[in-house]
């Protein structure tokens, strides 16, 4: 049978008119086929399956299980993992059911005693916009323990340095001694001890808080906080902190009778032990302070170096870190004078025969310094200036000028300057 060839052109014809003809009647038929699906979907409401993952899961009637001294065991987040719900919902609800409009939930009724059970997972779906076909996972396993209360008990440690400058009276720190922790008895058994630990740095006045406290068993293991029941327990801290300075002893003041000692003599040096001391309060009122006085000290009469005890005046709206009492180191001596003597002559020590000996000046100025009993009472005739020129051959020599004092010990203990501190000498033998 022979086939008929083809005319392209007449084809394409064919198709033009087609579409371009009858173009009322094309309009008609598609605004009836929108009309008949329109009503498919409202009146007769069709019926379509929707996956929904991500729908997130809760206990129901855990606080009845709680009532009855029950309660779930394990991390709460493996147990309540999210699941997939399977949904028949009308078409035109289709958009509408998502995971928020699911309620996944596990019943924790009916359970009367300790131990695992494999538990169905139920969902429904709210505002009736469908009916759930399936679940994945369909149940889920939970471990039911017995529901104590246990007593630990707290201690507090602390970390870091307060800022320079501020102190921390841990005498009057209080904090949470005891906590009663309730969960599961496998766990609970387990925790021997807690510890709360707070921060210091950075803290310049007094704390007032509450801080979470890190819960060990026996073997100083840290225990996880999430088999707890309800509230995490916390500690409470309070610690006063203080501004802190620093301030010298001021031992001038306190001495009485300073200008009535033992005739002739003085108070060299009165320092404490220690020189300073510590005080704490107010901002304000340390600003006030720049030095800590000591109860009266009389020292009339006195004639010699003696250490006393002081009793420090603590001054109104602050606080002494350090002792009251102070050691006190008051050296007195006698007066210290001095006395010069022009013009002395200067002797040569040494001089060998016949030998003539002549001194470049035969005389100089003398200061003696020393204590007031001792320097007082030297006359002319105690001072002596020489030169020694023993052993010396006959030349020119630069020799020093000594000094003696009354005696060799006499001289030692005081001060003697010179005007002059040496004097050429010239030996020359007789013609």
């Amino acid at each position: 049978m022979k086939i008929p060839k083809i005319d392209k052109a007449k084809l394409l014809l064919g198709l033009k008119s087609f579409f371009t003809k009858n173009l009322a009647l094309k309009v008609i038929a598609l605004v009836f086929a929108m009309l008949l699906w329109g009503y498919v979907l409202t009146d007769q409401k069709p019926m379509r399956e929707k996956e929904i993952p991500n729908v997130a899961t809760s206990f129901d009637g855990e606080a009845e299980l709680i009532a009855q001294g029950y309660c779930v065991r394990g991390d709460r987040a493996e147990i309540l993992q999210d699941v997939t719900v399977k949904v028949r919902t009308q078409i035109t609800n289709y958009v509408n059911v998502t995971s928020r409009s699911i309620i996944a939930s596990i019943s924790l009724r009916n359970i009367s005693e300790a131990r695992e059970y494999d538990l169905p997972i139920q969902a429904t779906v709210t505002s009736a916009l469908g009916v759930v076909q399936s679940i994945s996972p369909a149940t889920v396993r939970v471990e039911i323990d017995t529901l104590v209360t246990k007593t630990i008990p707290i201690t507090t440690s602390f970390t870091a340095q307060l800022p320079e400058g501020y102190w921390a009276d841990m005498d009057a720190l209080s904090t949470t001694a005891r906590l009663d922790i309730t969960g599961p008895m496998t766990d609970i058994s387990t925790i021997t001890h807690g510890e709360c630990e707070v921060d210091l740095s950075n803290r310049t006045s007094t704390i007032y808080s509450t801080f979470d406290v890190t819960f060990f068993d026996k073997n100083d293991e840290i225990v996880s906080t999430s088999i707890i029941i309800g509230t995490l327990p916390t500690s409470t801290v309070r610690l006063p902190i203080y501004p802190k300075k620093s301030v010298p002893v001021d031992v001038e003041s306190s001495l009485v009778g300073a200008d009535n000692l033992a005739a002739n003599h003085e108070i060299i040096k009165a320092v404490s032990t220690p020189v300073s001391v510590r005080l704490v309060g107010e901002q304000a009122a340390l600003d006030q302070i720049d030095s800590i006085s000591i109860e009266p000290i009389a020292v009339n009469g006195l004639d010699t170096t003696t250490t006393v005890s002081g009793t420090l005046i603590v001054p109104e709206g602050v606080r002494l870190l350090d002792s009251t009492t102070v050691s006190i180191l008051l050296e007195v001596r006698e007066m210290v004078i001095t006395q010069k003597f022009e013009q002395l002559e200067i002797h040569v020590y040494g001089k060998q025969g016949r030998a003539n000996v002549t001194l470049s000046i035969t005389a100089a100025d003398l200061s003696v310094e020393g204590r007031y009993s001792l320097v007082s009472m030297l006359s002319r005739s105690d001072v002596q200036l020489f030169v020694d020129v023993t052993g010396l051959t006959p030349g020119v020599y630069k020799l020093p000028i000594s000094v003696l004092v009354r005696d060799t010990e006499a001289t030692i203990e005081l001060t003697t300057t010179l005007s002059v501190a040496e004097v050429t000498v010239t030996i020359e033998q007789p013609k």
